[in-house]
């Protein structure tokens, strides 16, 4: 039981440490949103939102699985040599394709910005000729940051996020408010922050970046990265299609509005992005271990109480926070105000990709990872069509459904699927009295806003307190989840 338990414990503190450096590393979209919304029309950040989705996605073209690689091989390395050689390999390599991508990019930007009916002018053809450097230094810079993870270097890593992030509030701060930029200020200002944390990162990494290039090691560091492009970019499409459907169906103002609300889901994101970025190095070190099957059950209880009361918070909680006023300011200008309605589907998206992540073991332990392929081109068709039927019929808040529909949707199919190839007895009993009691504390604060409370926001932050200690007591109580034993995850000390 200690063991277990110790395992868990490790697995939260990792999660932790994660969670902490993306929130450092992200913490900027939440941070600047006041900033934007108040500098710029909804139809401006629309358009900058479109050409940021294409960022997205053709950042998994330009890395086309090499961080997956590159944390793989270098790890298996034995002497400083072999390190030198992977490390360099890869910078040299990723410099040299990514120039080559940048540049066919720029080259037909014009193009692009005809077939996305952007029709902004010269404004958004210059966010997308910004957007190859962006991908650019975007990709180049990232690498030095995933050796000092695989070297286990949490301050040097914590400590470059933390120059990133200072660097790009300072420069957003000054471009947009002094020198009066528009929307490019964004991409401007992460280009700089991105140019000097690859130089002091390249110097905390020095030891290993020779002027040396293997065609054996760039040929083995392809062929094993290019199989992960394609599960990343169906949960990419499925995360950031929406924006696009948005913009064809309704409005880039709508898409503005959206874009906004969305990033104010960042904490729940990056605490799920925390546990998925310890999860998959944790559960595969468990693949040899006698009782990994209860192990994993165990932790998959602890995720839906710990998902469920952090979705309860940020669905009761986030609301009323963003729309307090100081006097004519509140952190989500009221011009977007409209937009909190997706919120709870959002956020309950997140929740369950969480869900899915958790389910990962399976295919890994049975070395059928070809389901989790499967499964995810499942989720992007669901998601393809359910924006194109709710969109049209519901709004924005049709978008939201779609995406917390499709990662529901791949869940089932995961854990259906996973269950005949590496059966796990997860506590169901547990887990769906712990849903229960949560399902009846969401209605009962729903319903107590919409009939009772009404717009005082003031009682119904202080209600909802009340409600989530009441549905927490319960399951305390009744011995369904016992917080004491929650609570030893942080008595512990690893063995």
């Amino acid at each position: 039981m200690e063991e277990k338990k110790s395992h868990i414990k490790n697995l939260f503190s990792q999660t932790v440490i994660y969670g902490f450096g993306l929130f450092i590393n992200r913490f900027i979209s939440l941070l600047l949103i006041p900033l934007y919304t108040y500098y710029f029309l909804p139809e401006e950040l629309g358009i900058f939102n479109v050409i940021n989705s294409i960022w997205l996605i053709a950042g998994i073209f330009f890395v086309y699985g090499m961080d997956t690689s590159f944390i793989k091989f270098f790890a298996t390395d034995k002497s400083l040599e072999e390190k030198q050689i992977t490390y360099s390999t890869t910078m040299i390599l990723l410099t040299c394709t990514s120039i080559v991508f940048s540049l066919i990019i720029y080259y037909f930007s014009n193009d692009i910005n005809i077939l996305l009916k952007l029709n902004t002018g010269t404004n958004s053809i210059l966010l997308l000729k910004l957007m190859c450097l962006v991908l650019l230094v975007d990709t180049i810079y990232r690498f030095p940051l995933l050796l000092l993870r695989a070297e286990l270097q949490a301050k040097k890593y914590f400590l470059a996020n933390l120059i990133s992030v200072i660097i790009n509030i300072v420069a957003n701060f000054i471009l947009i408010i002094f020198l009066r930029q528009g929307v490019e200020a964004i991409f401007y200002s992460y280009i700089i922050s991105c140019i000097i944390t690859l130089i002091v990162t390249l110097l905390l990494t020095k030891k290993y970046l020779r002027l040396r290039f293997s065609f054996e090691k760039a040929k083995n560091l392809i062929t094993f990265g290019n199989k992960f492009i394609y599960i990343g970019l169906f949960i990419l499409f499925i995360d950031v299609s929406d924006r696009f459907f948005i913009k064809y169906l309704l409005n880039d103002s709508e898409v503005g509005i959206y874009s906004a609300n969305y990033k104010l889901a960042a904490g729940m994101s990056l605490i799920i992005a925390g546990f998925r970025f310890a999860w998959t190095p944790y559960f595969l070190n468990l693949t040899e271990h006698p009782d990994n099957k209860n192990i994993l059950s165990r932790v998959f209880t602890y995720y839906v109480f710990s998902g469920l009361t952090l979705l309860f918070i940020f669905i009761s909680f986030l609301p009323p926070i963003v729309k307090f006023k100081v006097g004519n300011f509140s952190i989500l200008n009221e011009n977007y105000w409209e937009g909190l309605k997706i919120l709870p589907y959002i956020l309950s998206a997140y929740f369950f990709s969480g869900i899915f992540s958790n389910l990962y073991a399976a295919p890994f332990f049975s070395e059928k990872t070809y389901i989790i392929l499967v499964v995810t081109f499942i989720g992007f068709i669901v998601n393809f069509i359910f924006n194109i039927l709710l969109i049209q019929k519901f709004g924005i808040i049709g978008a939201a459904q779609s995406t917390l529909i499709a990662y529901f949707v791949m869940s089932i199919f995961l854990y259906v699927l996973s269950q005949k190839v590496y059966k796990i007895n997860y506590q169901w009993n547990k887990v769906i009295q712990i849903v229960i009691i949560f399902t009846f504390g969401f209605l009962t604060s729903f319903f107590m806003k919409k009939y009772f409370l009404h717009s005082d926001i003031g009682v119904s932050f202080f209600a909802d307190i009340i409600l989530l200690t009441i549905i927490i007591t319960i399951l305390h109580k009744s011995k369904i989840f016992e917080l004491t034993k929650f609570g030893e995850i942080f008595k512990l000390k690893p063995k």
